[in-house]
């Protein structure tokens, strides 16, 4: 049976993913090695009703639920070890290229376009701290910005429902960075929805808003209780005046060589990654840069040290694309907004290097929450990508040369911020710990639980919605959609 060409680039795309990743966590597949992640545990309790009972313990107490959280329940957590970042990393490629796709891009671009983000060094070398939560955003934000197509140009209940749902899954473990993805994805919406020139659909608003509220309602929860509480403590406990505390981790000016120049000032402050990634034959070395330096009581930098446990590398290759889709696309809407919105997010990531702009965010309701400027970063990466897609697409429309030239440059380019990733895997053993953890009794006991009653009644409607959603999107034996 002849492939239709969309599923010939969907099968290329997930082909391409997979050698990249087993190349990304190589050493670190087999159960007994886990990459060095220093905020995620890399060894858990043995026994699966142990694991399930403590995640129980999490949902009485916060009731948050999202489909990620079935890898707690399946198999063991050795298997879904690295899988789980990688499939994360996957999901965003996937929902990028969906959304881009949606754009009227050719397939081959917006695929294109999902690989260099999934391999963009910010968005995936995080894994080497552990920040998982990140990951659990990225598996559903980039298909929000597809839905808020779908959801405008075609109308249909089932697109409105999944547009909030998605927003909501992605607030569950993430916040911060949820809601600077979630306000860009509400600017892209208005953005839209006034380019297209159509009424808003009041009743497809209103399903959308209902599903956000109704699935992310525990979140949001725990998001104004516990996370802005302990965010208030750190800053109480920091020693630091506010500005300061949030303002650390601003990205130095001089660190923006790195979006095309990959290791300019090393790769990470982490001396455990650093050790263990040399023992697995890799080049990996210390940052050199000014990212993370501490402030001093008399309010001045520091004149030494760091922390820093990722890259900023964009790519080199998908930088040009970027500016080819400037250059050759300057008069689409769309490209104009990826740019503006490119170059204000590089802005706020500059921070405290930027205080006249970074006030602005400051002063904003929550502003004063958000640690780390540097996670604007994030969103650069993304307006870069789309930009980059955007030339791809300009490029292979020229002719049969060019397309070899794409797909050349895209595999290039690829590959190339995979080789910059695989400097933050380093696998250590765990086997021995796994087999000391085995016979401590204190790995087989369950914390008391502390369930709330609020909690327990926005999870049960949270999880409800959840799987009526999912219920609802996809096509059914029989059943026809149009």
């Amino acid at each position: 049976m002849k492939l239709k060409p969309e599923a010939a680039w969907f099968l290329a795309f997930t082909a391409v993913f997979a050698v990249l990743a087993g190349f990304v966590f190589w050493g670190t597949w087999s159960v007994d090695f886990a990459p060095i992640m220093p905020d995620h545990p890399i060894t858990w309790p043995g026994e699966w009703r142990v694991r399930a009972l403590r995640w129980w313990g999490e949902f009485l107490k916060h009731g948050r639920f999202e489909p990620l959280d079935f890898f707690v329940l399946v198999g063991s957590p050795y298997v879904w070890q690295e899988f789980k970042y990688a499939f994360c990393l996957y999901l965003s490629g996937l929902g990028a290229a969906m959304f881009l796709k949606g754009r009227g891009l050719a397939s081959p671009a917006a695929y294109a376009g999902g690989l260099l983000l999934a391999w963009c060094g910010y968005w995936c070398t995080l894994f080497s701290a552990g920040h998982y939560g990140w990951f659990q955003w990225m598996a559903y934000g980039t298909f929000a910005f597809a839905f808020v197509d779908r959801a405008l140009e075609r109308g249909r209940a089932a697109d409105w429902l999944m547009l909030g749902a998605l927003l909501a899954w992605g607030s569950m473990r993430q916040p911060d960075l949820w809601l600077l993805f979630t306000v860009f994805a509400f600017g892209y919406f208005v953005f839209r929805w006034l380019a297209t020139g159509r009424k808003l659909a009041l009743k497809g608003w209103a399903l959308g808003a209902a599903a956000f509220f109704a699935i992310g309602a525990p979140g949001f929860f725990a998001a104004g209780t516990t996370e802005v509480g302990n965010r208030d403590q750190q800053i109480a406990e920091s020693g630091q005046d506010r500005w300061t505390f949030v303002t650390n981790w601003s990205m130095p000016p001089e660190d923006t060589l790195e979006f095309f120049i990959p290791r300019i000032h090393g790769d990470t402050s982490c001396q455990a990654t650093q050790y263990y990634a040399r023992r697995a034959g890799k080049d990996t070395s210390a940052y050199t840069g000014r990212l993370g330096r501490p402030m001093m009581p008399d309010g001045k930098e520091a004149p030494r040290g760091n922390y820093r446990q990722h890259s900023l590398y964009v790519g080199f290759v998908t930088c040009l694309l970027a500016l080819a889709g400037v250059a050759m696309g300057r008069k689409d809407k769309t490209v104009r907004f990826f740019l503006f919105a490119g170059i204000v997010f590089y802005l706020f990531s500059l921070g405290r290097y930027c205080e006249g702009v970074y006030r602005l965010v400051f002063a904003l309701p929550m502003g004063d929450y958000l640690r780390a400027p540097v996670k604007w970063h994030h969103l650069t990466e993304f307006c870069i990508v789309v930009l980059a897609a955007y030339g791809a697409d300009a490029l292979w429309r020229k002719g049969e040369w060019w397309r070899y030239a794409v797909l050349a440059a895209v595999l290039v380019g690829a590959a190339d911020l995979a080789r910059v990733d695989a400097k933050y895997c380093a696998p250590v053993p765990i086997a021995g710990q796994k087999y000391r953890e085995s016979r401590d009794p204190k790995q087989r006991e369950v914390p008391p639980f502390e369930p709330s009653a609020l909690a327990v009644a926005l999870g049960t409607v949270s999880v409800l919605c959840t799987f009526g959603v999912l219920y609802g999107a996809f096509p059914k034996t029989g059943r026809r959609h149009t």
